[in-house]
């Protein structure tokens, strides 16, 4: 099931701030309050947001005295954040650019890819691992990374209404309707990739990283949770090397 990663930028385009209104989204804080305790960095830290989206958790990590800097592939999800930023006088920064092509160079403390952001949608294996080198060039050495994935076990039975599921590549794919914040109505074909606990970890290290726990999760209730084969999402916490 091949598909191009470039395919969510329109997307995100077309949603912009009602992207927030997917339920997803309203547990930032405590998603937040869950990677301060983890990751212990201290104020001041620059920390990278890969696939941010309209920056909720940038936003919030810049409330809180870090120095985010989020990149999405959606000039409109980013515009989004720009404009909160700006009213908030936060020292946030957001930048278009595809996730598999980072543009920067050891200066981030930490790194952070959460709800599928980029990783998992990023066009296959090929493109979440361009993902990775990116994220591995962009850190200081020793610095943390925490990404999510969907987690296979809990993906193909059952599925979605209307989903379809390949087992050769456990990607997902499924039609839904969205809306733009003036109502627009527009059918959008999604894709999304899943991986076990051991791909990732593989995947990891072979980009340079050493992972240090995976646990399982959901949006809204991060948590130390061991993972399970019912769990959504793994969460990976890795440092690189």
């Amino acid at each position: 099931m091949p598909f191009d990663g470039t395919y969510y930028a329109s997307i995100g385009d077309f949603l912009r701030e009602a992207y927030l209104d997917y339920g997803f989204t309203h547990g930032t804080a405590h998603e937040v309050d869950f990677l301060e305790d983890l990751l212990r960095l201290p104020t001041g830290a620059r920390i990278l947001d890969v696939g941010c989206g309209p920056g909720r958790h940038s936003l919030e990590l810049a409330r809180r005295g870090y120095r985010p800097v989020g990149v999405d592939i959606s000039a409109g999800l980013v515009e989004v954040a720009r404009r909160r930023a700006q009213v908030e006088g936060m020292s946030a920064e957001f930048i278009v650019a595809d996730a598999r092509d980072l543009p920067f160079h050891g200066e981030f403390d930490a790194a952070i890819c959460l709800c599928e952001g980029a990783f998992g949608i990023a066009g296959g294996d090929e493109g979440n691992r361009r993902i990775l080198a990116g994220v591995a060039r962009a850190l200081r050495r020793g610095a943390p990374f925490v990404l999510q994935a969907i987690n296979a076990f809990s993906v193909g039975r059952p599925l979605k209404e209307g989903a379809d599921f390949d087992p050769y590549t456990c990607t997902s794919r499924w039609t839904e309707t969205i809306r733009s914040p003036e109502g627009e109505k527009r059918d959008v074909e999604f894709h999304c990739s899943a991986y076990t606990y051991r791909e990732l970890k593989l995947l990891l290290e072979g980009a340079g990283f050493e992972v240090e726990a995976g646990y399982g999760t959901v949006a809204g209730s991060f948590s130390r949770k061991p993972l399970s084969a019912d769990d959504v999402e793994i969460m990976m916490v890795s440092r690189l090397l």
